[in-house]
């Protein structure tokens, strides 16, 4: 029989009608023992604190309890009539497994108890007879054990939620500053139209054009969206060449044509306080650069020029093939893709030109009707 240094509560084996676990007046012990004064004892230990204990006889009344109740700790006799104890705390770790197992054993069942505590996952082991402070110590750091456990779960299931409460608000923002990103450089590229108006919606159309091929190459994310952005931006040194020579309807002189083959050069410069134009600013600086190193301003060869550029290359050469001059009407699609596969290794990255002639044509008649609706074009959302 158990010591006990508490008053008497009659002979009742019963604990108190306890509330749910998540009641914040006490926490659900339960006690497995088939001894009745040990039962009483354990009921009196804890009669006024805030642990409810649950005190029953067999291991099936045990389990029964388990299946329908929750309990911060759990509290098995090693000796049941039905099953040892080491059998039923194994069955409660799967049916609660945050319940905290406590065993108690006489000292001739302490051997077999304690080999048996890796197998249940046991906080503390008790010989008997207990005493009512032994017991209470334990139970009591018991229930402290699983209220860490508890708290900590639902911190991680709150911080959880807020991380991905945070994650949505960063996608929200990030999509906002796309917007007013894309915004700010059609701006820009619908002053450059307003100045060079021979080539309307040319920067536009050679974005989408660029996306598409980029796609077809299998750019995604980053390198897909610089390539867009170069693509829409590669003018933008036009700014630097005056009128009398952007709007010279004539051709133009050897001197006209350097100061007009500076326009890389210059975007290059403009752009290169602006951080998140850093990769786009070198499709800008290379954009008339040719694979056989014959282009401008620094004559780069081959895969030395970076893909964005050696990319805009073929879809810049379409462009202009395929959109009306004042000087020429403009030539039919077959056309000019036959040009383009003519100078693929001399002017144009082969594979790149292999990729570029796997594109539909009917993409191309998309993509050319929607860059005549600026309100429409977002640099980083292209149609199919």
């Amino acid at each position: 029989m158990a010591k006990s240094d508490t008053h008497g509560l009659g002979d009742s084996s019963h604990g108190r009608v306890f509330p749910s676990l998540e009641s914040t007046h006490g926490h659900q012990v339960l006690y497995v023992c088939g001894d009745e004064s040990s039962r009483r004892d354990f009921v009196r230990t804890f009669g006024e604190s805030e642990i409810y204990a649950s005190p029953v006889r067999t291991a099936g009344e045990a389990l029964a309890e388990l299946k329908h109740h929750p309990f911060a700790a759990v509290v098995v006799d090693y000796d049941l009539p039905e099953m040892n104890g080491v059998d039923v705390l194994h069955t409660a770790r799967n049916m609660q497994p945050d319940a905290v197992r406590i065993m108690i054993a006489d000292e001739d069942h302490v051997r077999k108890a304690v080999m048996a505590v890796n197998q249940v996952g046991l906080f503390r082991f008790l010989v008997k007879p207990w005493t009512s402070s032994d017991l209470r110590e334990a139970v009591q750091d018991a229930v402290q054990q699983f209220c860490t456990t508890h708290e900590n779960r639902m911190l991680k299931v709150q911080l959880g939620a807020k991380c991905s409460e945070l994650s949505g608000l960063a996608k929200r923002l990030e999509r906002d500053v796309q917007s007013r990103t894309s915004n700010l450089l059609l701006g820009l590229v619908g002053a450059l139209d307003l100045r060079d108006t021979e080539t309307q919606w040319h920067s536009r159309r050679v974005a989408l054009y660029a996306h598409r091929l980029a796609e077809e190459l299998g750019l995604k994310g980053d390198a897909l969206l610089t390539v867009e952005r170069g693509a829409l931006l590669h003018d933008v040194g036009k700014i630097g060449v005056p009128d009398t020579i952007l709007h010279k309807p004539g051709k133009l002189t050897e001197d006209e044509w350097t100061i007009m083959r500076r326009h890389s050069e210059h975007g290059f410069r403009i752009l290169q306080d602006i951080d998140f134009l850093g990769d786009a600013r070198r499709l800008v600086h290379e954009h008339h650069e040719r694979w056989d190193g014959t282009g401008y301003p620094q004559g780069t060869a081959g895969r030395k020029i970076c893909a964005g550029a050696r990319v805009f290359a073929i879809i810049d050469t379409y462009d202009a093939m395929t959109s009306d001059r004042p000087y020429r009407k403009a030539e039919p699609h077959e056309k000019a893709i036959e040009e383009i596969a003519r100078m693929s290794g001399a002017q144009f990255d082969p594979e790149m030109v292999s990729a570029w002639m796997c594109i539909p044509k009917e993409h191309f008649k998309v993509m050319r009707t929607f860059a005549g609706e600026p309100d429409a074009l977002s640099v980083e959302t292209l149609p199919d």
